[in-house]
């Protein structure tokens, strides 16, 4: 009989007891969960910025060869390159006269675009896309391949 009140009395506080477990249980289930969608999460990104650095290699390789085999058949590459050479010697022949010129632009020293220039003759005779890319003004705040 005693047996029988005492676990009258204690049926509730186990089943509380129990529920509360079951409670902390699903809580550290559910922890887990959301931890393995993180690292799923990053994982995948990783992922994504890997094939995104091969994909570019292999465009930049791509570039590369056409841009090698376009310049045999022309010598537009010549043209410009020879252009590019005088304008940078003038700076060094004719500083005060250069500068004059850029001011008269509106610049008040050479403009961005002829470093662009010449780091695209640099890419285009020497087949150094990846160049391009470090110098791209474009890009400025863009992650570079792999990094963050």
């Amino acid at each position: 009989m005693l047996g029988k009140i005492l676990g009258f009395l204690s049926s509730p506080v186990t089943a509380w007891i129990e529920g509360k477990n079951s409670r902390e249980y699903m809580k550290g289930e559910g922890k887990l969960a959301l931890t393995k969608a993180k690292v799923a999460v990053q994982i995948a990104e990783m992922e994504g910025k890997a094939q995104r650095a091969l994909l570019n290699t292999q465009v930049d390789a791509d570039y590369d060869m056409a841009a090698q085999a376009a310049k045999r058949d022309t010598i537009a590459d010549e043209v410009l390159m020879g252009c590019t050479i005088l304008l940078v010697a003038a700076h060094f022949m004719y500083p005060e006269s250069m500068g004059a010129g850029w001011a008269a632009m509106g610049y008040s020293t050479a403009p961005w675009w002829l470093e662009f220039i010449i780091v695209g003759i640099f890419v285009s005779v020497f087949g150094l896309m990846r160049l391009f890319r470090a110098f791209n003004p474009f890009n400025k705040g863009v992650p570079k391949n792999g990094q963050n």
